[in-house]
């Protein structure tokens, strides 16, 4: 229904006056024509952020340290290149552009090859590989509404459009801590490096004696230098045995490990009576260099499924990947699930944090995954003890991840 909008009385005085002066003019001059009013033009809309049609072409960036100056990160680059690179073939998924991108594994080279790829189009970011580097990167995806699966362990630059795909120490150590409670120890030490991998596998294991009924009794940190470990080495063997630990958690790797291991065993800390705990960064050839290590439990996806990728990167490359590469593969696995779910639904967000954060998660090559509301990131983890021979399963990983899991 139309309503009459009342005009305010000047209105209508400027209206009379119009009326009567046209009503003088003579009546044989011909009227103007009244010019035709153009039709309004269709306005292009500019598609809305973090929306794709997932039946047409989607890309996806993959940010890797391709040209860094170390050639240990470089070579780790061309891994997880090489890897989601495979994903995407195993994938077979026509509507899948896959665009590698070098941060030559610096922060601000991260930050513009972000914004580069968000300006292309991407519609999710998969890297970059250290946590430095993503406060650049979530400054570029912010405000386009992409989202970013990052390559690093750091829970530290979670949150906002940024999940962590890594294998994060505080998860290790929720895992690990709970097994070697449900066996009966329950009185922990902790000697960590002081790094950021050490204090974050601290600050996990503090979480997970709370969740688990166990008593942190010691805990140290050292300067992950021989000397360092050496002088810290001492005084928290003698405050462990003292405090009656009856397992050690140990969050270092090579080097670094087998000398705390060694100081420890030296010191007083007896492996066959006080378990030996590691993370994941722990390697059979730790556990084969240094005898007080054998025994020792680690928390690790199944070996079996590790060997299983590795063969098929092999055949693949010639060469055998390193662990980290599992995370380019999985990364470009999750996007093609999410990619084929949102054509099923007709759903225009595949890579929203709704669909990001589903609750049965995803399932990658070493087993199922999930990213949490906090951006973190949860998997499936066997218990694994080393041995001179490499590492036996002790408690295999869960199928699948539950909510309380």
């Amino acid at each position: 229904m139309l309503r009459s909008i009342p005009l305010a009385p000047s209105v209508l005085l400027v209206a009379a006056v119009a009326l009567s002066v046209a009503g003088c003019g003579p009546r044989n001059e011909p009227r103007p024509r009244p010019a035709a009013i153009p039709a309004p033009q269709p306005q292009a809309q500019a598609p809305l952020p973090g929306r794709v049609d997932p039946n047409r072409p989607v890309l996806v960036a993959v940010l890797a340290p391709l040209s860094s100056g170390d050639a240990g990160t470089a070579a780790i680059g061309k891994a997880l290149e090489n890897a989601a690179r495979m994903a995407a073939t195993d994938l077979a998924d026509p509507t899948m552009e896959l665009r590698v991108y070098d941060t030559a594994g610096d922060p601000a080279r991260a930050g513009q090859v972000a914004a580069q790829a968000v300006g292309e189009g991407a519609a999710l970011i998969l890297g970059p590989l250290f946590g430095a580097s993503a406060g650049a990167v979530r400054s570029a995806a912010s405000g386009a509404g992409v989202n970013v699966i990052s390559f690093s362990t750091d829970s530290k630059i979670a949150g906002g459009p940024v999940f962590v795909s890594g294998f994060m120490p505080e998860a290790e150590a929720r895992r690990v801590i709970g097994y070697a409670v449900s066996q009966g120890y329950s009185r922990l030490a902790v000697f960590y490096p002081e790094t950021d991998y050490g204090t974050a596998a601290m600050r996990g294991a503090e979480a997970a004696a709370r969740a688990s009924g166990a008593w942190i009794v010691a805990a140290a940190g050292y300067p992950r230098t021989f000397k360092g470990i050496q002088d810290a080495a001492g005084n928290f063997a003698g405050t462990a045995v003292s405090a009656g630990a009856t397992a050690v958690l140990l969050p270092d790797s090579g080097q670094g490990l087998r000398s705390a291991a060694a100081f420890l065993d030296y010191d007083g800390v007896d492996p066959s009576r006080t378990k030996y705990l590691g993370l994941g960064q722990w390697s059979a050839d730790d556990a084969r260099q240094e005898a007080a290590l054998r025994g020792g439990w680690v928390p690790a996806p199944e070996p079996d499924r590790f060997e299983q990728f590795a063969g098929l990167y092999a055949a693949r490359y010639g060469t055998a990947p390193p662990f980290i590469a599992v995370l380019g593969y999985d990364a470009v696995q999750v996007a093609g699930q999410l990619l084929a779910d949102a054509r099923r639904a007709g759903s225009p967000t595949p890579f929203g944090r709704a669909e990001l954060t589903r609750a049965d998660g995803f399932q990658g090559a070493l087993g199922p995954l999930r990213f949490e509301p906090d951006g973190t990131s949860r998997r499936a983890l066997a218990i694994v003890q080393a041995g001179p021979d490499g590492f036996e399963v002790l408690d295999p990983a869960p199928y699948r991840l539950d909510l309380g899991s």
